[in-house]
């Protein structure tokens, strides 16, 4: 988690400079969007089975890094789907194009989600409140699939 927290105020810190980098640079873009996975993942993978599986230190210190984590990927997800979004506009409409909007909408609302459970939750839920905001991810993306079989044979 602390790596992933340096790559994450990194990533932030450089957009700024290279800005319109994903939004001209397809390979950029995929990047970022393996990135953001990568993170979901690495949240999926954190998050204990039980909430007394962990020593009381470092339960404050998972719970910490992993709001904070899902906060920062909120950000960069956001950028994600706006270049996203950009390139859309720019050059038409793609199944490719269309899934990864799905998908960076499913992500970013599940990360947005995740943090307000989060801070809402208190101590003593947060690890129930991770779990069932991943159980709705499931859910979400098992029905964007189902959305995106049904829809390609008409819109392409």
């Amino acid at each position: 988690m602390p790596l992933t927290l340096v790559v994450l105020v990194v990533y932030l810190l450089v957009i700024p400079f290279n800005f319109m980098a994903p939004f001209e640079n397809r390979e950029v873009l995929v990047v970022y969007n393996g990135m953001l996975f990568a993170v979901m993942a690495l949240l999926i993978g954190a998050t204990p089975l039980r909430d007394d599986d962990l020593s009381p230190r470092y339960r404050r210190a998972l719970r910490g890094a992993i709001r904070a984590v899902a906060i920062l990927v909120v950000l960069v997800s956001i950028y994600a789907l706006s270049a996203t979004v950009y390139r859309t506009v720019q050059g038409g409409l793609t199944i490719n194009r269309l899934t990864i909007i799905g998908w960076n909408i499913i992500k970013t609302g599940l990360l947005a989600l995740l943090s307000i459970r989060q801070f809402r939750g208190g101590e003593a839920g947060w690890v129930a409140a991770l779990h069932a905001t991943f159980r709705v991810g499931g859910i979400a993306y098992i029905a964007w699939a189902g959305i995106l079989l049904l829809a390609m044979p008409w819109v392409f």
